[in-house]
């Protein structure tokens, strides 16, 4: 598989939808993202864990996706969780003052036991 590639896999703990996300998250495919995202809100989940630990890496599209996703989750009284931040990724979120927009948990672990 090319590493550039985008991979999504949502599964669930619970109530709880966990979409876990590997590869890059750039502007070839951010909206992918986004698409998911809306569509697991369309269909009526409630809390969204995703998962970043497999990311490799991410540009300002992929914030832009977040924040959207965030708000449109807000809009259905939903809400959209992150964990799995390490590394490059989290200095990334950390570089754009981002950590504060999300609620972000260490580990999705540590995220299950919160929600």
């Amino acid at each position: 598989m090319n590493k550039t590639t985008l991979r999504m896999e949502d599964s669930h703990a619970g109530p709880i939808c966990i979409l876990s996300i590997g590869g890059r998250i750039d502007s070839g495919n951010a909206a992918d993202l986004l698409d998911r995202l809306t569509g697991l809100l369309a269909a009526g989940e409630k809390t969204i864990l995703l998962d970043f630990k497999d990311v490799l890496y991410l540009t300002s599209a992929a914030f832009r996706v977040l924040l959207v996703a965030t708000d449109e989750a807000e809009r259905n009284a939903a809400r959209v969780v992150l964990c799995g931040l390490v590394g490059q990724v989290r200095e990334l979120f950390e570089m754009g003052g981002l950590l504060e927009a999300f609620t972000v948990h260490g580990s999705r672990e540590d995220a299950l036991a919160r929600l």
